[in-house]
């Protein structure tokens, strides 16, 4: 692991000279924003800039990001929009969003629509609706309000939870990281749209 060090001026304690450097870790000097190429027919729906303008409206932001080394705009996962990182001996989590393919048609099962059908129908979400799948039909505007006020809220609930458990491997899941998200929603929509405009509007 990287080490940032920083010189300071030699003091005298108890008699004796103190060291003249320190070191911290990088990864609690703040969180660094990265973007990955997102491959042939896939495509980032959110920018750089779009995701440090969110995190400008977050309310205690840098209570829940603490030890929060990196954000990633990722390659295309496996059957996921987003991951959640933690590296132990850092004691720091990465966050990746992941790109969607180009059309940014959704296709899933009803027990995944259902669980996210109220956030669908809060952006605006067209879908078609048979016993087998749902399929999404996402506009631009849709897919980024969607992946950064649901999907990385998610994957930060997951950080939040991990950084405040005692004990390796002692957290709370997929239902906290979830909820955190919904809890987030209502009252970061309104800055949302203020930044961003309304996510129902095409572009």
């Amino acid at each position: 692991m990287r080490t940032f060090t920083s010189r300071t001026a030699t003091r005298v304690k108890n008699g004796r000279v103190q060291p003249k450097n320190r070191t911290r870790p990088t990864s609690h000097l703040g969180c660094v924003i990265d973007r990955e190429s997102p491959g042939r027919g896939y495509q980032h729906v959110i920018t750089k800039a779009d995701l440090q303008a969110f995190l400008d409206i977050i309310p205690d932001w840098d209570r829940y990001s603490e030890r929060l080394e990196r954000i990633v705009l990722a390659a295309p996962g496996d059957h996921c929009d987003g991951m959640y990182e933690f590296f132990h001996r850092e004691e720091s989590g990465v966050i990746y969003l992941h790109a969607w393919a180009q059309d940014l048609w959704v296709v899933m099962t009803p027990q995944d629509f259902q669980a996210h059908q109220h956030i669908y129908d809060k952006l605006g979400v067209r879908y078609d609706i048979s016993p087998e799948r749902v399929c999404c039909y996402f506009s631009a505007a849709q897919a980024r309000a969607y992946t950064l006020l649901h999907v990385f809220l998610h994957e930060l609930g997951h950080h939040f939870d991990r950084i405040h458990q005692k004990h390796l491997g002692a957290t709370k899941g997929e239902d906290y990281a979830e909820h955190f998200a919904n809890n987030l929603l209502a009252p970061l929509l309104p800055r949302y749209i203020q930044v961003f405009g309304p996510p129902q509007t095409s572009e």
